[in-house]
């Protein structure tokens, strides 16, 4: 495991002076501390990536919405339009056939 090189088993089993120790472990402290810091350093820049991109997906949701409505708006005025075209060419056929009608009777 990662903490297995910190359990304390410094001179076991062998006799360690204590400034060896004191200074290997300090040694180790310090490298420790170092790479925690670093850790530290990249989680704050993750994390800021991590709200950046959170804020475009917000952004991007909310136009993709708008985008969305704008598409049903479209196809119900194609749809209205369309019921328009459709009337119109009723009117045109019924006012056909009674000009026909006129014509043959006149």
């Amino acid at each position: 495991m990662w903490f297995e090189g910190i359990s304390g088993r410094v001179g076991v089993g062998r006799l360690v002076r204590v400034g060896d120790a004191t200074e290997g472990l300090t040694d180790r402290l310090i490298r420790a501390e170092r790479e925690a810091h670093t850790h530290e350093r990249d989680m704050s820049e993750f994390e800021r990536e991590r709200i950046d991109l959170e804020h475009r997906v917000v952004r991007m949701e909310a136009e993709l919405e708008a985008l969305r409505r704008r598409r049903l708006e479209a196809y119900a005025r194609w749809w209205h339009a369309r019921d328009d075209r459709d009337r119109a060419l009723h009117v045109c056929r019924r006012l056909r056939r009674r000009m026909n009608r006129t014509r043959r009777r006149g």
